[in-house]
């Protein structure tokens, strides 16, 4: 697996890949709707075909973890996407690493903390809200729990 920084020449399939996993170029987090085409991040490359991605926005010190996405899970993919993004933070002076994800998603949740990040914030009713910028947010997830709640992680250095 070779890991590639996101730019001008490949963000094309980089976009088309993050479509394909999230079914449209805007991801809602935190509040805000953030366009896929715009965040800086790398790509995971085995064999010329895409297997995943990191994109993240680094605004006012601290760098927003924006999508993590593996297609093939417990190989390494998303820890490796994950420590480029926070070298990436720490490169520009960023002295935290933050990301939102829904109450349903238990398997990132404990992703993230095995990796040192911290629970920071509990936001109810943060996807009932978001669904009104992107409909397509599905009402359930993982496991089949219903999906309303924005929880965020953070990583301090």
């Amino acid at each position: 697996m070779e890991l590639n920084q996101i730019t001008e020449l490949n963000r094309g399939e980089a976009t088309a890949f993050l479509v394909g996993q999230w079914g449209s170029d805007v991801m809602v987090s935190g509040g805000r709707a953030i366009s896929l085409t715009e965040p800086d991040g790398f790509l995971a490359v085995e064999n010329g075909k895409i297997t995943g991605a990191v994109t993240y926005l680094a605004e006012n010190g601290a760098c927003e973890v924006v999508s993590l996405d593996s297609v093939n899970e417990n190989r390494g993919t998303g820890t490796a996407l994950l420590s480029a993004a926070v070298q990436a933070a720490k490169e520009k002076g960023c002295r935290a690493v933050y990301l939102y994800t829904t109450n349903d998603n238990t398997r990132t949740m404990r992703f993230y903390q095995k990796r040192g990040f911290d629970m920071t914030g509990f936001y109810r009713g943060a996807v009932d809200r978001a669904r009104k910028i992107k409909p397509e947010i599905p009402p359930t997830g993982d496991d089949g729990i219903p999906i309303r709640h924005e929880i965020r992680f953070e990583l301090l250095f």
